[in-house]
Order: structure tokens, then sequence, then C-alpha cells
């Protein structure tokens, strides 16, 4: 890309980069483009075809490059804007906390789908996601979340400020190997789920920049069900149920035995894909 001798418009550099990311086989690239021009001129996505004959100034530009040339080495867009995007919110992502998916929005549908509760316990709660969501959705009364790294605490805790939510109590706590001593009404998880052996055939913007804790269990990806499973009455209150993703149609089956030999029933969802995603757990 040369900026010496070339005046850049908005519109020039979202084609630009809609080329060359499609030609580095980046699947959403002007989406992408559009983000990070909205970052820079901290506009929405509609203001750029409002001013897309606005020629971009040597500075922004500077900006610009700096974040093709991250995206291209395999560093994921959200964490070049320092934000992801989950329920239709932004939430501050970073190096210590896994990116939100889309597929784990369907956590948020059923719990709403299910009624207003009054505890909810959040599992690996990450950028808190999911525990914050509950919370602005007006689905929960008390709310709690957990992981076990304090570097992802912080950045839930600063998703809390960001949207000024207060009824959300943090803790660091290592699920295996620590029990609770409340019980929940639903206890809601997106627990790493992917078998060591397979994480060498993740994406790079995955398996480099994603935290590995929040990946994988370091064994057959199913070590947190066996856990759910065996802590199930500990857990919840008699009418509570559990709502967890696991790792789609190959992770269905062992799922679904591990909750069924603890003596416990289940009911699955599919994800926007129509892959099997979340399992609900009830006695």
């Amino acid at each position: 890309m040369t900026t010496t001798t070339k005046l850049w418009r908005i519109i020039d550099l979202i084609n630009w980069g809609n080329d060359h990311f499609t030609e580095k086989g980046l699947i959403n690239a002007r989406r992408e483009m559009e983000w990070f021009l909205c970052e820079i001129l901290k506009c929405e996505r509609i203001d750029l075809y409002v001013r897309f004959e606005e020629v971009m100034d040597e500075s922004d530009l500077e900006i610009f490059r700096s974040m093709v040339k991250r995206r291209i080495a395999g560093e994921p867009f959200q964490h070049i804007i320092g934000k992801a995007s989950f329920y239709g919110r932004d939430f501050i992502v970073n190096q210590n906390v896994l990116i939100p998916r889309p597929e784990t929005e369907i956590l948020i549908e059923r719990i709403k789908s299910n009624g207003v509760i009054n505890s909810l316990l959040d599992i690996g709660t990450g950028t808190g996601c999911i525990a914050i969501t509950t919370g602005l959705e007006n689905l929960v009364e008390n709310i709690f979340a957990t992981d076990i790294s304090e570097s992802a605490i912080e950045v839930a805790k600063q998703n809390m400020r960001l949207h000024n939510i207060e009824n959300i109590k943090f803790a660091r706590h290592n699920f295996l190997t620590h029990q609770f001593k409340t019980k929940f009404d639903v206890v809601v998880s997106n627990p790493p789920y992917i078998a060591a052996k397979e994480m060498d055939s993740l994406q790079t913007e995955v398996k480099s920049y994603d935290p590995q804790s929040a990946l994988t269990d370091n064994s057959d990806g199913q070590s947190f069900y066996h856990r759910f499973a065996d802590q199930f009455e500990n857990l919840l209150n008699p009418d509570g149920y559990l709502l967890l993703e696991f790792g789609g149609n190959a992770q269905k089956d062992a799922v679904e035995s591990i909750f069924k030999n603890a003596g416990l029933n289940t009911e699955f969802f599919k994800d926007l894909q129509h892959d099997w995603r979340i399992v609900e757990v009830h006695r």
C-alpha cells in the first residue's frame, strides 16, 4: 500500500482493503476494513458511506497501515480494535480473555426463554459478557461470575463498569478443584472444551491469541463436563439447571453420555450453523 503520492479517500481504503484481505484469505474482508476505519475515525459504519469522499490524513493512514499489518500477521481484528461484539454490545477484549463468539449468544436466548431467575453463576466468565448481558437484559436478580484467571476478572470488571451495571460479584476460583458454598438457580458456562491433541489444528488467530486456559483443559476436552455432572447437586437449587456450551457435533455424544451416566436429563440446542452447541441439564 503506497500512500506518498496518492490521496486516499475512505471509499478507496475500503475497496483496497477488501481486495487485499480477500487475497490473503480473510473471509470477512470488507466488514473488517469498515471496523478498522470506524475505530480510527470514531464513527459508526453508516458514517463511512456518508463521508466516503473524505480524504484520510497521514496520521490516520499510519494507524490504518499498522492495523492492516497486524491483521495480516494473524492477530484477531477484535484485539486490534480492543473490543468485540456480543448480543449487540461491545465488550473490551485483550490477550487475557477469550473473544466472545456469536454461538455463545444462544446461552442468553435459552435463559431468556426460561424466564427471570433469582441467582446465576457464570463459570469461566472471561470478558464477563454472559454475566453482564443477563444483567443488562434484566434476566437475573443476583449474578455471580468466576474465572481461574485474575487477569480475566480484571477485564470483566472493566466491562461491568463500561456497561454501568453493579449487581455482579466476581471472584477468582478454580472450578475443577474447589467447590462452591452456595447453590444457584442457573449455572452457565462456556468452558474450555478443545482436546489438547487438537490445539495445533486451530487457526493461528485462535491458538496464538486466545488464552490457552480458555480453550483447552489440557486433556480430552471433557474434564469440565465430568466436573459439572459430579457437582450438579452441590451447585444447583431444587429446580435449577445447567446451561453449557460444548464443541459442536463431534462432542455431543460424549457430553450426553457424561450427564446420562450421572442420572441427569439433557436437552440440546443448535447454533446458527445448525451444529449442536448448547446443552441444558436438569435433574
